[in-house]
């Protein structure tokens, strides 16, 4: 597989842990989209990633929508559409864009896509003293929920909705939190597929911010995965707050994803 397709089999993997947050959750796999209902009722984790070249594929862009729209709409649930830019041509992404806004679907983010073979060395001292933890049983979950609402800026109840509960670490997210003096800092989403680590949830409590703890649970996350895996090469999705470091950590922007709402 090319780069952008291996970030892209991961984010599939990722996309899918979701299906775990409820017992009504469920995944799809369609001719050129992979569809994920969470159970909840937030777009974001509601999901069609498309999985195909457009053209080339096996479906035109347009069956995929038609895809996506019935089975959201037969579970009566806001979605998100998530796409890497390189899966079209040029003139197709152009004519993507008419189509989805004729759905009424709206751009809500654009994400660099990043590789790395391996992490390169720190190239600053990095805290050690926190505590890390696996994320399963009620504190961590509160923590990871409590770090994802205040750091991404979201509604606590939405947080909580999705991340504290048991169920989504019963699949193939694992999470990683960070404590200092018994107060959560930092986190880090763990989910493998295509052949590689994808890092994903990477925050920090806003008021602890700058201090490198996001860095350091990141490293060492990666690092307690590839002891049991044996795989080095990661992938992410950056933020624009966290390019640069992840730049310096030796990963490359290989790509860019898009993703559209449909409320």
């Amino acid at each position: 597989m090319r780069d952008f397709e291996i970030i892209n089999e991961n984010l599939r993997n990722a996309l899918a842990a979701f299906s775990h947050v409820r017992y009504s959750g469920e995944v799809a796999e369609a001719p050129g989209v992979s569809l994920v209902h969470a159970g909840v009722n937030y777009s974001l984790f509601n999901t069609a990633l498309l999985t195909e070249p457009v053209p080339g594929g096996p479906v035109s862009f347009k069956n995929v929508l038609d895809e996506a729209e019935s089975f959201f709409g037969k579970r009566s649930a806001p979605w998100s559409l998530w796409f890497c830019d390189d899966l079209f041509t040029a003139s197709e992404r152009r004519r993507s864009r008419i189509s989805m806004a004729t759905r009424g679907l709206r751009l809500m983010m654009e994400a660099p896509g990043m590789i790395a073979r391996q992490v390169s060395e720190p190239d600053r001292a990095l805290p050690d003293d926190f505590d890390c933890y696996p994320v399963g049983d009620t504190r961590t979950r509160s923590g990871f929920s409590r770090i994802m609402a205040e750091a991404f800026q979201v509604p606590p109840g939405m947080a909580d909705d999705v991340y504290a509960g048991e169920r989504l670490w019963q699949g193939p997210l694992r999470g990683f939190i960070a404590y200092v003096d018994d107060e959560p800092v930092s986190t880090t989403g763990i989910v493998l597929g295509g052949d590689s680590i994808g890092v994903y949830a990477v925050a920090t409590m806003p008021r602890m911010q700058r201090r490198g703890y996001g860095e350091a649970l990141m490293r060492r996350a990666l690092e307690q995965v590839r002891l049991e895996t044996g795989i080095t090469r990661s992938v992410l999705q950056s933020s624009a707050a966290g390019y640069q470091l992840y730049l310096r950590m030796g990963y490359r922007n290989m790509t860019r994803f898009s993703v559209y709402v449909k409320t």
